[in-house]
């Protein structure tokens, strides 16, 4: 068949952020190269595949069986070689996440596809796929070429907009799961515990915490906020390593990297790394001690104070806000 063919999520009947970027990168491929947009969904049934068959115009291919749930990388890769094998696509995109980054490196090697993962943006030139992503903690780009025929990447959060929804979805193919060897077994599944609120990944608005915060004490400052605008929380490395947040709500370059429409750095000083995890950002507003802070150049708004003095002022005047 040919065609540019991308992975989706779907949750609660809504079609992942990070899958709709997915899709708009393969709309604008297959416009490239004149072929079919293809979609492809592994679980949630059929119900999900028409829902994603909403952004793909040509046809969509999906994988529903109880070997999917739990979660095993062995069982996704199988139900996602048969979705290839099935539609035979020059090119497979997928949204990066902690599950694809987990296993679509091993279903690249089974295909003998080529595989460059974290990319910023895909463009054809004369037919040859060209891969840019950011290297040396986002401090430079690299270009990458493919060495082979089966062409895959992942995208990092943020690469592209969203698109609109298909003039006419497309059609729904279901795909048998065949028999898969596996010797990994799931004795129990723990809830991450990553606290209240929506998570980091794809909320809207973020409310992120540094160094500069002080204390551990003063991380609720954070909490307060986050809590009041109906936002994720996050926080920078240092604060990780301090032990305040745990590992799941690190943001940057060896962390999350997000792209929410509100990003509200506090006490952040804006290296590299952590620049690189907000690069997608649309919006960027930094509060800190430090006037020189790096991170105010990344910033449309910037308040310098202390976290101490400015948070309190800015919850209560959300609260009044609200409260008109």
């Amino acid at each position: 068949m040919a065609g540019v063919l991308f992975f989706g999520y779907v949750s609660d009947g809504k079609v992942q952020q990070s899958s709709l970027e997915a899709a708009s990168c393969a709309r604008e491929l297959a416009q490239q190269a004149g072929g079919p947009l293809l979609g492809a969904v592994i679980g949630n049934g059929e119900e999900a595949a028409k829902t994603l068959s909403s952004v793909a115009t040509s046809e969509v291919f999906f994988v529903d069986d109880p070997r999917l749930d739990p979660y095993i990388s062995d069982v996704y890769i199988a139900a996602a070689e048969a979705i290839i094998r099935a539609c035979a696509p020059d090119i497979v995109l997928f949204p990066q996440n902690s599950e694809t980054n987990e296993w679509v490196p091993r279903l690249a090697a089974r295909l003998d596809a080529a595989l460059v993962t974290a990319v910023s943006r895909l463009a054809l030139d004369d037919g040859d796929l060209v891969a840019i992503k950011p290297v040396s903690g986002g401090a430079a780009k690299a270009e990458f070429s493919f060495a082979r025929p089966l062409r895959m990447a992942t995208l990092s959060a943020g690469s592209y907009q969203a698109g609109e929804s298909a003039a006419q979805p497309g059609t729904v193919t279901p795909v048998v799961l065949p028999e898969v060897k596996t010797r990994i077994s799931v004795l129990e599944s723990i809830p991450d515990a990553t606290g209240a609120g929506p998570q980091l990944k794809t909320a809207r608005v973020v409310v992120s915490g540094g160094l500069g915060v002080g204390s551990r004490e003063n991380w609720k400052l954070i909490e307060e906020a986050a809590a009041e605008l109906g936002a994720g929380v996050g926080g920078s490395r240092a604060v990780v390593e301090l032990g305040w947040i745990p590992p799941s709500k690190q943001v940057g370059f060896s962390g999350a990297k997000i792209s929410p429409d509100l990003y509200i750095a506090v006490g952040i000083s804006g290296a590299v790394h952590h620049l690189a995890g907000i690069s997608g950002a649309k919006m960027i507003v930094a509060i800190n001690t430090d006037s020189e802070a790096n991170i105010f150049k990344a910033a449309r708004y910037g308040v310098v104070g202390d976290a101490k003095d400015v948070l309190p002022a800015f919850v209560e005047r959300v609260k009044e806000l609200r409260a008109r």
